[in-house]
């Protein structure tokens, strides 16, 4: 599952609610069934680790520059405002260990729920405390018009003091923008190590 020297690895962990869309996103990003998705909340427990492939870049044919990609499913923290009934003991610790060791950051809103206060409060805290980049991500912007996603959108931007990107598993729809800004946030990553 995981490859590479371990040298110039990244990981980028996806968060989010419960059914936020957070393991169909993993499943449209890779164009494949990684993560199992279900209507039921808590489908995924424990975090699912996937190698995304080697990302090379750099003008040098001698010595471009590659690292390795890891992915990492997060169970959902909360359901609604209330914690997960299935994030307790080893599998809460884990998440939180996942956490602590990313590279990158994917906050998952679900978009027809809207920003918890719960996660906002999860966002500022990691933004701040841990110093880690975060992409926010609104998804199942398929179910949403025009109307509502940009109240969400400026409500989201405003709250979190972040951009964020729609995006949708069904559509498609700014999959492969999420993958630019998760690409371009690591090779500035990269950039400090050198």
């Amino acid at each position: 599952m995981e490859e590479g020297d371990g040298k110039n690895r990244f990981k980028v962990v996806m968060i989010g609610p419960e059914n936020s869309g957070k393991s169909a996103l993993i499943n449209a990003i890779f164009g494949r069934n990684i993560s199992r998705v279900s209507e039921v909340g808590g489908t995924t427990k424990n975090p699912i680790r996937k190698f995304w492939g080697r990302l090379k870049y750099g003008r040098s044919k001698r010595r471009p520059k590659i690292v390795d990609v890891i992915f990492v499913d997060l169970g959902g923290l909360f359901s609604g405002e209330k914690r997960s009934p299935v994030m307790v003991g080893k599998v809460l610790e884990r998440t939180y260990k996942e956490i602590e060791d990313a590279n990158l950051i994917i906050h998952v809103i679900d978009g027809e729920r809207g920003l918890l206060k719960s996660f906002e409060k999860i966002h500022h805290n990691l933004k701040f405390r841990c110093q880690k980049p975060i992409v926010v991500v609104i998804n199942k912007c398929d179910l949403l018009d025009a109307r509502r996603r940009e109240e969400l959108k400026r409500y989201v931007e405003d709250r979190l003091n972040n951009r964020c990107i729609f995006t949708s598993a069904v559509t498609y729809e700014g999959i492969a923008e999420l993958i630019e800004a998760i690409i371009h946030i690591l090779k500035n990553i990269d950039v400090k190590r050198w």
